[in-house]
C-alpha cells in the first residue's frame, strides 16, 4: 500500500502529491510539470534537485555518480528516490521553449495504427538513455530512408520515450508514403530532430481555453488539453473540430468526447464543413463555416488556439479580429 506525501518547489511556490510507490521525476510529470530530464533512468544526471527538508527514499540504483559538493549540498537524482515525508526541493524547470535545446535522437516504431485508409497514428519509442524533451503542442522532423517531414505531436510532454504522431495520406509526403506503402513498419528505425515550434500553453492564464482543429490540427491541440489536464488547471475548456462533411465524424471523435470524463466544464463541437484535404479547397468559405459555429460571447473572452492550414487561418482570423477577438488571444499553428 503507497502513501501520498506533498512536495513543494520552493522557487516556484508550486506544490504536487506524489506517491511513495512513484519517483519525484514521475509524479512531477505526470503533474504537468516541465522538468529537466533525459534518460529517467539514473544514468545521465539530467535531473538533479536539492532537498531543503524532509525525508526521500531511493528506489533504484543509478550510475551517475554525484560530486562530493552536489552531496554536501544534498543533491539527488529525482528519477531514482521517492518520498517518505513531505518535502521541500529547489530545481530549475524548462523555462519556456527558447530554453530546450534541439535534439536529435534514433526512434523505433512501437506501432502503427490505421484508423482507416487515410489517416495512421505512428508511436514511436524513443531509447531509455534520450528521452525527448518538449512542450505540448510542438513539433519535430522525422526522417526514414531519405525522406523528412515535420509533424506535431499529438503526445503529453509527460511520456517523452512514447511519442504519437497523426499522419495522413499525402501523395506529396514521401514519409507519409512509407506509412501506407508499408515500407515504414514495427521496429523500423526513424531520426527524430526537435523539438520546433512556439504553439505552446499559457500555462498561467485565467482564461477560458477555446481550442480550434481542422482535421488532422488535432494532434497539437490533443497534446496541448491533455497537458492542461495534467496540470488541472481550472480553466473550461471548449474545442471546435472541423472535419469534411463527407465523413460522419472526425477520426478520433470518441477520444474528443471522452475529455468530458476528464473535467466537468468542457464542451466537443464537431463542424462538418465542405472541404476534401486537397490543395484547392474554398479556404475563404471554409473559415466562415468554423467561425458561424463559434460561440462569439465565449470566443471573446477565451485564449484561442487554432491549428490550421495557412489560408484559413489567415481568413478565421480576420473574422475573429472583425467581430471583438483580441489579438493577443490568438495563438495559431499552421499545418
Amino acid at each position: 500500500m503507497s502513501d501520498l506525501f506533498n512536495i513543494k518547489l520552493s522557487a516556484q511556490n508550486k506544490n504536487y502529491e506524489c506517491s511513495t510507490n512513484d519517483s519525484v521525476l514521475e509524479s512531477g510529470l505526470r503533474h504537468g510539470l516541465s522538468m529537466h530530464y533525459e534518460c529517467n533512468n539514473g544514468t545521465c544526471g539530467a535531473c538533479k534537485a536539492k532537498l531543503v527538508s524532509g525525508v526521500i527514499n531511493k528506489i533504484k540504483r543509478h550510475d551517475f555518480v554525484l560530486s562530493q559538493n552536489e552531496l554536501n549540498n544534498a543533491e539527488f537524482l529525482m528519477c531514482c528516490y521517492s518520498v517518505a515525508s513531505d518535502i521541500e526541493i529547489e530545481l530549475d524547470l524548462i523555462d519556456g521553449v527558447k530554453s530546450i535545446a534541439i535534439q536529435n535522437i534514433d526512434t523505433k516504431v512501437k506501432n502503427i495504427h490505421f484508423v482507416n485508409e487515410s489517416m495512421a497514428l505512428l508511436t514511436l519509442r524513443t531509447p531509455r538513455s534520450k528521452t525527448l524533451q518538449f512542450m505540448a503542442g510542438q513539433d519535430v522532423e522525422l526522417s526514414f530512408a531519405g525522406s523528412t517531414s515535420r509533424y506535431p505531436l499529438a503526445s503529453c510532454p509527460c511520456h517523452g520515450m512514447t511519442l504519437e504522431f497523426h499522419i495522413r495520406n499525402n501523395r506529396l509526403d514521401d514519409f507519409a508514403q512509407a506509412i501506407f506503402d508499408k515500407s515504414l513498419k514495427i521496429k523500423s528505425k526513424v531520426s527524430l530532430r526537435g523539438p520546433k515550434g512556439i504553439f505552446v500553453l499559457k500555462e498561467d492564464s485565467a482564461h477560458p481555453l477555446l481550442f480550434i482543429a481542422w482535421d488532422s490540427g488535432f494532434a497539437s491541440i490533443r497534446s496541448l488539453v491533455e497537458h492542461a489536464f495534467s496540470l488541472q488547471m481550472p480553466n473550461p475548456i471548449y474545442f471546435y473540430w472541423a472535419h469534411p462533411a463527407v465523413e460522419s465524424a472526425p477520426y478520433l471523435d470518441s477520444h474528443a468526447k471522452s475529455w468530458q470524463t476528464m473535467i466537468d466544464q468542457y464542451a466537443y463541437h464537431p463542424i462538418a464543413c465542405e472541404f476534401d484535404r486537397s490543395s484547392h479547397n474554398d479556404c475563404h468559405k471554409v473559415a466562415k463555416q468554423i467561425f458561424d459555429a463559434l460561440d462569439l460571447n465565449i470566443a471573446k473572452q477565451s485564449d484561442l488556439y487554432i491549428a490550421a492550414p495557412a489560408e484559413v487561418l489567415i481568413y478565421l482570423s480576420e473574422l475573429l479580429l472583425e467581430n471583438g477577438v483580441n489579438e493577443a488571444q490568438l495563438i495559431a499553428s499552421p499545418i
